[in-house]
């Protein structure tokens, strides 16, 4: 009778610490991103030549991200990432004002370590991929706008943190649910347009959905 005891003992056990141990299969995210450009000097050839440097200034710009992660292990899965970021602005360039026109979209795919602890996620990724922008700039003293259209290198590497606030397992399906916040995520978001380099910091947060588990 002991040895039975014993042995449903060591069996619940067991499925306890798998149970623990369970981690969504895949993840998918989507929510806001707000990204911080600093200001760069864009090679004259590229846009104006003989206007000299072409000094853009730091500005901010709203958008959107989404990602899909494929978990390997608890602590290693495989990232694709996208983002899109938009934004209009006014600033004094080229000896008088004019209006600024920037579209973002970039792509990026890369590595994620996270570190579970019951409902927090805390993980850090580094992501590498191209991203595409068109820039339109216009005034008075620009005779006819200047279009600029780029696709280059990109990459992001960056942490954040995440939240769980609804749980849902089913062991005889080997599946489950699972829905966490995205309390925040924060990024070196480094891009190469215009014959510069551009190191911006993107932050983001929203929602993320969990399905399956290993």
């Amino acid at each position: 009778m002991r040895k039975i005891l014993w042995m449903a003992g060591v069996s619940l056990a067991v499925q306890g610490a798998l149970c623990a141990q369970a981690i969504p299969r895949v993840e998918v995210f989507g929510g806001y991103s707000y990204m911080r450009v600093r200001g760069y000097v864009a090679e004259e050839s590229l846009l104006v030549p003989g206007s000299g440097d072409f000094a853009f200034p730091s500005f901010g710009s709203n958008g959107w991200s989404g990602s899909v992660a494929v978990n390997a292990t608890h602590w290693l899965a495989g990232v694709a990432d996208i983002g899109g970021f938009s934004t209009i602005y006014n600033t004094n360039i080229i000896g008088g004002l004019v209006a600024i026109g920037m579209k973002e979209h970039s792509y990026l795919f890369g590595p994620r370590f996270s570190s579970r602890y019951k409902r927090w996620t805390l993980y850090a990724h580094a992501l590498f991929g191209e991203a595409h922008a068109a820039v339109a700039i216009g005034g008075p003293e620009i005779v006819a706008p200047i279009v600029i259209t780029e696709t280059k290198f990109a990459m992001a590497v960056g942490s954040g943190l995440d939240f769980t606030v609804y749980k849902q397992r089913y062991p005889s399906k080997g599946a489950g649910q699972q829905i966490d916040i995205r309390l925040g995520q924060a990024e070196w978001f480094r891009t190469n347009f215009v014959g510069s380099r551009q190191d911006n910091i993107r932050l983001t947060t929203g929602v993320v959905f969990r399905f399956g588990h290993r």
